[in-house]
């Protein structure tokens, strides 16, 4: 493709000037002065209002083609000075000396290697990307059409003939990409790739090749319990988890594996012949049920210390997660704000169509929690009113906020806009500091008697929503 630039004379007028790759920038302000009149000398170019230097060709100025070039005149005359051009040979030997812009390559050569060039049968000169062939060729060139019009220049004398020079010394070739053999797969992998960037999240930890080695000492030596295992960790992988509640100090705690059936948690609660349910007090509307946290007994069953050691599989279900995490993290698209508004409206029809009721707990200061369920799109005074049946003094104002950070709740918004559903935990506060002491009591004496155990809560939410799901279903 022809490239070409359009100068911008004082006078108002445009002059194309066809160019080459090595052409200079130099010359081709004196094409256009000479085409026009104009002293090449009391002139300069200017791309974008800025000064471009003329020792350029035009490969390396970074001008695009076809672009426009403003002449305008210098404020005074450029000076003509003594440039240094050193050559060097094919044996590596430098010959150096001073010259003026105007004197020709074949000056420059007689003058530096007249001896060695006697026995060339073609010389060739090659300065940046130009090759200047032959003696004739040297003749008509000059330092100032390379563009050497001060400083220091480097070139290369070589004898070559112009065939050779089109063939390329040393050709690249990539080598080839092993294929991972099944063993190399099913190592654990200890690249930072692997693990996901430190700022994707959740703070990881440093692979070292002690803990690979102790690990791999510690795990199972036969093959059939290697292979017992991998059964076991695919299984798990394949499995969807049984729903549980998250119960956290904020809203919005949502549960594990919400697409799994309901019914699926009352046969698994009822598939235990040994152990009775537990007992539920029902102590008003809504299903309000009414435990202690202080009066909740965990029972942790005594685990051997080897329970705790990090095993080969445990460490692969490790970086699969970061490899998730960090995956997710990295493809997330920037959002503006109109598209995180349709993505969280998005959110909130998905889980009004899935959820058809909440959970939701009010914590006292004196750590007794009241469970209720609610409809998404309920709003939090409904809940007021709901707290307001089961206090001491029912006419105290007081607000609902979740924590860490304190975060007070507004009445008028719904469940389902503060991020309530599925299940969520609150706390209660009185607006009067004086009466949110532990040993205030808040909730009426006698639903206190009728306490439920945390275990029966869960089991009083599960019946629930399995009764709403087979009613649903019946319908």
């Amino acid at each position: 493709m022809e490239k070409r630039v359009t100068i911008l004379l004082p006078n108002g007028r445009r002059q194309n000037v066809s160019v080459t790759a090595n052409m200079t920038l130099l010359e081709i302000l004196e094409t256009a002065c000479t085409k026009h009149g104009y002293d090449s000398e009391e002139h300069c170019l200017k791309f974008h209002n800025k000064n471009v230097s003329l020792t350029q060709q035009f490969r390396f100025s970074g001008l695009p083609n076809n672009c426009v070039l403003e002449m305008e005149p210098t404020e005074k005359r450029r000076i003509v000075s003594t440039v240094v051009v050193c050559i060097q040979l094919s044996d590596g030997s430098r010959e150096q000396g001073e010259f003026a812009p105007n004197d020709t390559l074949w000056q420059v050569v007689q003058k530096l290697c007249g001896r060695q060039v006697t026995t060339f049968e073609s010389p060739i000169i090659i300065y940046m990307r130009s090759e200047v062939i032959g003696q004739q060729n040297m003749e008509q060139t000059t330092l100032k059409s390379l563009g050497i019009l001060e400083g220091r220049a480097m070139m290369r004398l070589i004898d070559k003939k112009p065939e050779e020079l089109k063939t390329q010394a040393n050709v690249y070739k990539p080598p080839e990409i092993q294929a991972k053999s099944k063993g190399d797969d099913e190592q654990p992998s200890t690249s930072r790739s692997a693990m996901g960037t430190s700022g994707a999240g959740g703070g990881g930890f440093a692979l070292t090749s002690n803990m690979i080695k102790s690990l791999k000492r510690t795990a199972p030596e036969g093959n059939a319990d290697a292979q017992n295992d991998e059964e076991m960790s695919t299984e798990r992988d394949e499995q969807p988890e049984a729903p549980k509640y998250d119960w956290g100090s904020g809203s919005g705690y949502s549960l594990h594996n919400a697409g799994a059936k309901p019914m699926q948690m009352d046969n698994d609660a009822d598939d235990s012949p040994g152990r009775a349910p537990p007992v539920v007090n029902v102590i008003g509307p809504r299903q309000a049920v009414l435990f202690s946290l202080d009066a909740t007994q965990k029972q942790s069953d005594e685990l051997p210390d080897s329970f705790f050691d990090l095993t080969v599989n445990d460490l692969k279900m490790v970086l699969r997660d970061l490899k998730r995490t960090s995956a997710g993290d990295d493809d997330a698209p920037l959002l503006t704000a109109k598209l995180r508004e349709l993505e969280r409206q998005k959110t909130m029809l998905a889980k009004l169509n899935q959820y058809k009721d909440c959970v939701l707990r009010i914590q006292f200061p004196d750590r007794f929690v009241l469970q209720g369920m609610f409809k998404p799109h309920e709003t939090l005074a409904k809940v007021e009113d709901f707290v307001r049946e089961f206090l001491v003094n029912p006419s105290e104002q007081f607000n609902l906020f979740t924590i860490p950070p304190k975060k007070v709740l507004p009445s008028s918004e719904t469940l389902l806009e503060l991020n309530c559903v599925p299940n969520a935990v609150v706390h209660f506060g009185f607006l009067k500091d004086a009466l949110n002491t532990e040993n205030h009591r808040f909730v009426l004496e006698k639903f206190v008697d009728q306490l439920t155990s945390e275990e029966g809560a869960h089991y009083a939410v599960q019946k629930y929503r399995c009764t709403r799901v087979t009613v649903s279903a019946s319908s």
